[in-house]
């Protein structure tokens, strides 16, 4: 067969030219160390890489937001916690006030302390991170949560959100919180219920807080009680329980109001002696007892304690807790340490004063550890799904290794291949292109 000149260069040509075409993307991919330069080189590869890759790249920004979640999370926490230390200094400053030898100068030396905490609480409850964001302001942390009009005049002007933070495909983690919640909604008294004496009392009788002994029964009781004390002519002092509850949930009149809990005794048609003993510092609870007089049952599910000496007529109050902000906490305590003690009734009106604010102190303590241990679990978690997108992204990356990565062994014997034949098409072409019919003419 007649093999044209022409045709033979250009079928040397192609040849040599594929060999070296070949050798070149080996090159390529030695010196990248990829196996798949373009998506041609492995169409399904190509594609199984690009979502790998992207996957990767969105765990990875899961990885930068956790890490921007435990900054968050750890200076709100490391703030909690000097509010948490100026609570306890407050609780002893409280206690301190206590101490009956204290000077009219010496309590004025606790209120100014008092009152330099009080700033600092302003200062801590207005904190701000790094990037100028309000800690406790909820969604808006452009907004100054806290505004002071006067002295424990405190008004909230954040909301009720919190900003939250992708941490994974199926965790938003809040990384704000509510300065509402953790400074202006605290239950004062006990928590439960709050105690007071009667403006008008003349005695020296003070009460404490009291204590829950059964939370379904106070849930279900009257939960507005009045402590009224009677003074018989030998001084004998006794007590009642009444039930101050006007009108009921619904709004209709409560039948029992102004009704002794304790024998049911109508006192509209005036005062009387009491059906309890007073014993002074011992427990007053609130539920019918073997030694009273005939009468219904009942259990209110809770108790207080009464010391001193109560006049003819006074009384305390026994009634729900209400939220109560943190500042105006502090101004309580702040206009207790001022008033003047003069004789032995505003004497057990300190006292008792001091007493609610330990009990408001306490609670606010409470408050404050609840957030606390909310951020603790939010950090131990966002360890957790770190500690899983870790995993993740080895996954990732040894995937895309399997996909993407060279055969070295494999690359640098094709590429030798390749040299030898590229050899071996030069040393073919240039013996061909020397024969000619002419040389033997």
């Amino acid at each position: 067969m007649r093999v044209a000149t022409s045709t033979l260069y250009a079928l040397s040509n192609r040849g040599m030219q594929t060999q070296q075409s070949q050798q070149a993307r080996l090159q390529s991919q030695l010196s990248t160390g990829r196996r798949i330069l373009t998506p041609s080189d492995d169409p399904i590869g190509a594609a199984r890489a690009l979502s790998v890759n992207q996957a990767q790249s969105v765990n990875a920004q899961y990885s930068v937001n956790s890490k921007a979640v435990d900054s968050a999370l750890g200076l709100t926490e490391s703030t909690l916690q000097q509010v948490v230390e100026l609570v306890q200094n407050v609780q002893q400053l409280a206690i301190q006030a206590g101490n009956p030898a204290l000077s009219p100068a010496d309590l004025q030396s606790v209120n100014v302390e008092l009152k330099s905490r009080y700033e600092e609480l302003m200062g801590l409850a207005n904190t701000t991170d790094g990037t100028g964001q309000y800690l406790f302001s909820g969604f808006s942390g452009s907004t100054k949560p806290f505004s002071e009009s006067s002295f424990g005049n405190v008004q909230y002007l954040g909301d009720e959100g919190q900003r939250l933070v992708q941490i994974s495909s199926s965790r938003n983690l809040p990384i704000s919180d509510s300065g509402s919640a953790i400074f202006g909604s605290v239950k004062n008294g006990n928590g439960t219920f709050q105690t007071g004496a009667a403006a008008g009392n003349t005695g020296s009788g003070t009460i404490d807080i009291g204590s829950v002994t059964n939370l379904q029964q106070w849930a279900a009781a009257s939960q507005d009680y009045k402590v009224s004390f009677s003074v018989a002519a030998g001084g004998a002092t006794t007590y009642d329980i009444v039930d101050n509850r006007a009108t009921l949930a619904n709004g209709s009149p409560n039948a029992n109001y102004n009704r002794s809990m304790i024998d049911g005794y109508d006192y509209a048609g005036g005062a009387r002696t009491g059906p309890r003993a007073y014993n002074a510092g011992g427990t007053i609870e609130f539920k019918r007892l073997p030694t009273d007089p005939a009468g219904a049952a009942w259990d209110a599910g809770v108790s207080i304690s009464v010391k001193g000496v109560p006049a003819n007529g006074d009384s305390f109050s026994v009634k729900p807790s209400v939220n109560q902000d943190m500042f105006s906490m502090l101004a309580d305590f702040s206009n207790i340490l001022g008033a003047p003690q003069f004789d032995e009734n505003s004497k057990a009106t300190y006292q008792t004063g001091l007493g609610r604010v330990i009990g408001h102190l306490s609670s606010a303590l409470d408050n404050v550890l609840s957030t606390q241990a909310s951020i603790g679990a939010r950090m131990k978690e966002t360890e957790s799904v770190r500690d899983t997108n870790d995993d993740l992204a080895l996954q990732y990356s040894q995937t895309l290794s399997g996909l993407q990565d060279l055969d070295y062994t494999k690359a640098i014997s094709d590429f030798a291949m390749t040299q030898t034949l590229l050899d071996a098409a030069r040393a073919t072409f240039s013996k061909v292109q020397g024969m000619s019919l002419f040389k033997y003419l």
